[in-house]
C-alpha cells in the first residue's frame, strides 16, 4: 500500500513509528499563495471574506495544481496499484483523480465524509456554498460519479440526500456504498488530568459551531449543572457564546474547555466518560451526520445524541450499539431528562484499558477494509 497525504503543513512527516512498515506517507504542502494574499488585504479579518478564498482555492486552483497532479502521476508510475481510493475532507481531493489519463485502468474510489457540492445543504451548511459556482459544482460532481467506480458516504442520509438533489446521479446509484471511516489503532491515554476531568463529565468531542449550540441546549447546560451537579468538558474548539458563556460566569465551574487534543485519544475518552454529548445543528432532516459519531459510539454505550434529525444516527456500525444511547431534539426538557438518564443508569462503561480499544479497533479495520474491497 502507497499512501499519499496531502498536508497543509509543510514539513509534516508523521513519526514512522507510527505506521506499519509497508505504508509510505508522503505529505505535501498545497498552494496557498491566493489565501495567503488574502490575509495581507484582508484588513477587516473577515471571516466571510476568507471563506471565499478558500472556497475559490478548492473549486478552481487545488484540482487543477500541476504540483499535485504530477506528485500523484509519480506515485502511480512508481507504484502501480491496482486500487485507488480518494478520500474527502477535503472535497478537491478526487477532483485530482479526474485528470489522470494514467489511472483509466485502476479501480477508484471517492470518498466523500460529507454530501458535497454544499448548494442545496439546508441552512446552517448552505453559507459554504461558492457564489457563482452552482452548476460548476454539479457538473464535478457528476463526473466523479461517472468516472469512478465506488462512491462511498458515511451514511445513508448523505447517500438519500445527494440522490434526492442531483436526480442525474441516479443513473449511477449502483456505485453508491456506505462504509464508516476506518478505524484507527493509533490509541494512546491522555494525561491523568484530562481523564479524571472526563470519568465525572458529559463529554463533547469534537468542534461545536454556533449552529449546534442552540439556546436549549445552552438552558439544558445550565440546569443540569446548577440543579444537578453534573459538569461537561468540552474537547475540541468551540463557538463564542459558549465561550462567553464560560466567562460571564452563566456556568459557575461546570464547563470545562480543553481546546483541541489530538485525535488518538478520541477513543479512549469516549469510554471513560460519563457520558457522551454529541449534537447537530437544530434542523429537520440533517444530510449528514458528523464524522466524530464513529468514535463514540464504537467506544461507548452512553451518549445522548442532540438533533432536530429524527433518525438514529446510523453511520456503518451495528444497529445493536447505536440503538443504545439516547437521541433527543433540541429541547431542554428532554435533554436535561436523557443526560439525567444516561449518567444515572447502571450500565456503566467497562474500565477498558487502551489495548482492548486497539483490538477493537484493528477488528473494525479488518472488517471495513474487506467492504471497501467489495
Amino acid at each position: 500500500m502507497s499512501v499519499l497525504s496531502l498536508d497543509s503543513e509543510a514539513g509534516g512527516r508523521p513519526d514512522r513509528s507510527e505506521l506499519p512498515d509497508e505504508i509510505e506517507v508522503v505529505r505535501l504542502a498545497p498552494p496557498s499563495a491566493i489565501q495567503g494574499i488574502v490575509r495581507k488585504l484582508n484588513l477587516v479579518h473577515s471571516t466571510i471574506v476568507n471563506r471565499v478564498a478558500t472556497e475559490f482555492v478548492s473549486n478552481f486552483v487545488y484540482p487543477k495544481s500541476n504540483f499535485l497532479i504530477g506528485a500523484l502521476r509519480r506515485r502511480v508510475a512508481e507504484f502501480h496499484p491496482e486500487l485507488a481510493i480518494f478520500i474527502a475532507q477535503p472535497f478537491f481531493v478526487p477532483l485530482l483523480g479526474l485528470k489522470l489519463e494514467s489511472l483509466d485502468e485502476i479501480r477508484k474510489i471517492a470518498f466523500f465524509s460529507d454530501p458535497w457540492p454544499y448548494r442545496g445543504l439546508p441552512s446552517p451548511y448552505d453559507r459554504y456554498a461558492f457564489p457563482l459556482a452552482g452548476n460548476y459544482n454539479r457538473k464535478l460532481i457528476s463526473r466523479v460519479y461517472a468516472n469512478f467506480d465506488r462512491v462511498i458516504y458515511t451514511n445513508s442520509s448523505a447517500v438519500e440526500f445527494m440522490l434526492n438533489h442531483y436526480p442525474e446521479l441516479e443513473r449511477n446509484s449502483n456505485k453508491l456504498a456506505v462504509a464508516a471511516h476506518l478505524a484507527d489503532e493509533l490509541i494512546e491515554i491522555p494525561s491523568k488530568e484530562v481523564v479524571d476531568r472526563v470519568r465525572s463529565s458529559v463529554v463533547h468531542l469534537g468542534d461545536l459551531s454556533k449552529e449546534r449550540f442552540s439556546p436549549q441546549l445552552r438552558e439544558a447546560m445550565a440546569q443540569c449543572i446548577h440543579s444537578h451537579g453534573i459538569s461537561f468538558t468540552f474537547i475540541g474548539s468551540v463557538c463564542e457564546r459558549l465561550r462567553q458563556g464560560v466567562e460571564s460566569g452563566d456556568f459557575g465551574n461546570g464547563v470545562c474547555l480543553l481546546g483541541s487534543l489530538p485525535d488518538k485519544f478520541s477513543r479512549y475518552i469516549a469510554s471513560r466518560a460519563l457520558a457522551n454529548l454529541i449534537v447537530e445543528a437544530d434542523i429537520k432532516d440533517s444530510p449528514y451526520l458528523p464524522s466524530k459519531l464513529t468514535d463514540v459510539l464504537t467506544s461507548s454505550d452512553r451518549w445522548v445524541f442532540v438533533s432536530g434529525t429524527r433518525r438514529q444516527p446510523g453511520i456503518g456500525i451495528t444497529s445493536e450499539r447505536a440503538a443504545k444511547g439516547t437521541c433527543v431534539p433540541h429541547d431542554s426538557a428532554a435533554i436535561v431528562d436523557a443526560l439525567l438518564a444516561v449518567t444515572r443508569s447502571h450500565s456503566i462503561n467497562v474500565d477498558r484499558c487502551v489495548g482492548s480499544l486497539r483490538v477493537g479497533a484493528i477488528e473494525r479495520n479488518r472488517s471495513l477494509a474487506t467492504k471497501y474491497l467489495e
